[in-house]
């Protein structure tokens, strides 16, 4: 049995449901309220100790981290597979998947919550002590640092600079990738793509595709994308209106200061 702790718009979360729809695998799960603080409940705690989305269990395996889950589903349910046969592209995928961990997943929050986010916690807590009092929850110093100077400063975050510079690095390397092909990685749909479209359409939803206007190839691998099943069952039946609503009007306010950054 696969059950799965995940956010309807959680990225990484959002990853893990396209590899489960793509492989046309049955599992239960629970929706938790990040903004709400479920995912700081004792239980969900034992489970998983820093409080991270997603986690999925498996009979009576627990598997932690995004990344390792969808190379798990890959490596226990091989039909359909996404990881090439082919040492290089294994490597290739494999390469992609690492720059989120190295930086690109936080550096993303850090948009996300200095352009939109931050708004929803300043409106459910009003007071200093109940905004110290979330920001306590987070057991891992480095996120409850960073977390603080985002939600606090928003667009004046100093953070926020450096995390607009990583993902004109990466669009220009996905970009450079999609030229002559219409997947990241040896001409054919891997998880690279799967873990990869999460992060842009985040982009997109903030108001940031202007980001990428001189490359219509990442336009068009959006659409192929979209056009899969995985997506419609994975992303599209998860959606959250009301928080792409506020991504979007946020950042059609913040889209001056964030074209700037790139000069």
């Amino acid at each position: 049995m696969l059950y799965l702790y995940h956010n309807d718009m959680s990225v990484c979360a959002q990853k893990v449901r396209m590899v489960l729809a793509h492989k046309a695998l049955d599992w239960e799960g629970s929706n938790l309220n990040l903004r709400a603080g479920e995912q700081f409940s004792p239980d969900f705690l034992r489970i998983s100790p820093k409080g991270l989305v997603p986690v999925l269990l498996h009979d009576d395996e627990v598997i932690l981290e995004s990344n390792a889950i969808v190379q798990y589903l890959d490596e226990v349910f091989p039909d359909s597979p996404l990881l090439s046969r082919d040492a290089v592209e294994r490597a290739q995928t494999r390469g992609w998947l690492i720059r989120l961990d190295a930086g690109l997943h936080e550096q993303l929050a850090v948009i996300s919550f200095c352009v939109a986010f931050r708004h929803q916690l300043l409106q459910r807590h009003t007071t200093s002590e109940s905004l110290q009092g979330f920001f306590a929850q987070i057991s891992d110093p480095s996120r409850r640092a960073v977390m603080e100077d985002i939600v606090t400063n928003g667009l004046e975050s100093p953070r926020l600079h450096l995390a607009a510079l990583a993902y004109k690095k990466l669009i220009s390397d996905m970009a450079a990738a999609l030229a002559d092909s219409e997947w990241l990685v040896g001409g054919k749909l891997s998880l690279a793509d799967f873990a990869m479209l999460p992060y842009i359409e985040r982009l997109e939803q903030l108001q940031l595709s202007g980001w990428w206007d001189a490359y219509p190839q990442l336009n068009q691998w959006l659409a192929r994308l979209r056009a899969s099943q995985a997506y419609t069952v994975g992303v599209r039946d998860w959606s959250n209106p009301s928080y792409i609503q506020l991504m979007n009007e946020s950042g059609s306010v913040a889209w001056p200061h964030m074209k700037a950054l790139l000069g």
